[in-house]
């Protein structure tokens, strides 16, 4: 009988494979995919952005305790020094670590080569139908194999990106030994928005600066590269707030998000801005016109539609209303988020087992002996720049420490 035996072939589940193998367990290691690492190889755009150098408890969402306690065991100091020690040399990018290759394939490559010579078991196209407890351990079922261990590790993932393995088809398993899960919804995701003609700007990306206005009357602040779609909107600053987002969606609600596209001006700023070209005006120029260059074209024609002023207006008559509903839809233009994109697009999702029956210092189950859990399918998400990626190895390799004790 194995020691160990983990489900997911993930970051999560091959750092519990690793640690627990350096620590003399016996581990068989399950991927319903037929390779290890898929989703991994997506990662940064296939470069892999592993973990942060600014590293906060404050950067993740879910239990505090469980989060803080998990960055004091094994953090990004840790991270990259285990990914050295397996050959890759981390390169340091305004504090987003990638792989030196800048290859997520390295990442893989060097884990792979790790639990080869750990001889760890891994078994691909394995897809669990069920797990059954017994007096000596688990047992683990596919429709024609099944695996026998004292302990058991799952780190399947949740439902982000399900082309690549985590498609939820655990969900049902797991509550059948006893878990419940909390609402499960995509997260950093692109938005399906109304409140633009989105069809005449997509293509636009534009520094901006957003907030999230939820039912509950919270907001939520993010900025960076906006990038405007067919259907709405995508890019980092709404990834930041996209779980939000989602959540409020999830429970029946259509949060507002207003949008500022001149995040480096205050409104009497621009207000002034716009008197000045005004003032500059001495021909018969439009509106359209005196306005080229301060963002997009095809954006800040929208923007002028949004005023309601005509773009073939002549500048030169503007007033100061004029310039003010101007400086509305340039600062606070909102848009109504109307649902997120699919599981297909998510690069991650929010929600999963509930971790008031985690023991956050161990991440072993409050309900079954010797039943862990690792990575995405916590209620443990993190925001873009490498803190998912993270939170994989550091909950990776607790629970392949506790299981391996």
């Amino acid at each position: 009988m194995n020691d160990i035996t983990i489900i997911g072939a993930g970051p999560a589940g091959m750092m519990a494979a690793i640690t627990a193998a350096r620590h003399g367990a016996r581990i068989v290691l399950l991927e319903q995919n037929t390779d290890i690492g898929k989703k991994l190889l997506s990662t940064g755009n296939g470069k892999c952005n592993y973990t942060n150098k600014k590293m906060d408890s404050s950067c993740f969402n879910g239990s505090i305790r469980l989060i803080k306690n998990g960055l004091s065991v094994f953090n990004e100091n840790d991270t990259i020094a285990f990914f050295e020690e397996l050959g890759i040399p981390a390169y340091d990018k305004n504090g987003y670590i990638y792989p030196n290759s800048k290859q997520a394939a390295s990442v893989v490559a060097a884990l792979r080569m790790e639990m080869m010579s750990l001889k760890i078991d891994v078994r691909t196209s394995f897809k669990v139908t069920d797990i059954k407890k017994t007096d000596k351990g688990y047992v683990v079922f596919s429709e024609t194999d099944k695996v026998e261990s004292k302990k058991l590790i799952i780190a399947a993932g949740l439902k982000a990106a399900p082309k690549l393995g985590s498609d939820g088809s655990m969900f049902k398993i797991i509550e059948s030994l006893g878990h419940r899960f909390l609402p499960v919804v995509p997260a950093l995701c692109g938005f399906y928005c109304e409140g633009l003609k989105f069809n005449k700007t997509a293509g636009v990306r534009c520094d901006c600066a957003l907030t999230l206005h939820t039912s509950a009357g919270n907001t939520l602040c993010s900025e960076g590269e906006l990038q405007i779609t067919d259907y709405g909107m995508s890019g980092i600053p709404v990834f930041q707030i996209s779980r939000y987002a989602s959540m409020d969606i999830k429970n029946g609600n259509t949060p507002r998000l207003e949008t500022d596209f001149m995040p480096r001006m205050s409104d009497d700023e621009l207000l002034k801005y716009l008197r000045k070209r005004v003032a500059c005006v001495k021909d018969k120029r439009s509106v359209n016109e005196m306005l080229n260059g301060i963002l997009n074209q095809k954006l800040m024609l929208e923007l002028i539609h949004q005023s309601k002023i005509s773009p073939d207006k002549k500048a030169a008559m503007l007033d100061d209303k004029d310039l003010n509903k101007l400086v509305s839809v340039m600062k606070h233009t909102y848009v109504y988020m109307k649902k997120p994109r699919s599981f297909e697009f998510a690069q991650i999702c929010a929600g999963g087992i509930d971790t008031k029956q985690i023991d956050p210092c161990t991440l072993s189950s409050k309900v079954c002996d010797n039943l862990y859990f690792a990575g995405e399918i916590l209620d443990v998400d993190g925001i873009c720049g490498g803190y998912n990626l993270q939170w994989a190895w550091t909950s990776g390799y607790i629970a392949g420490m506790e299981s391996s004790k």
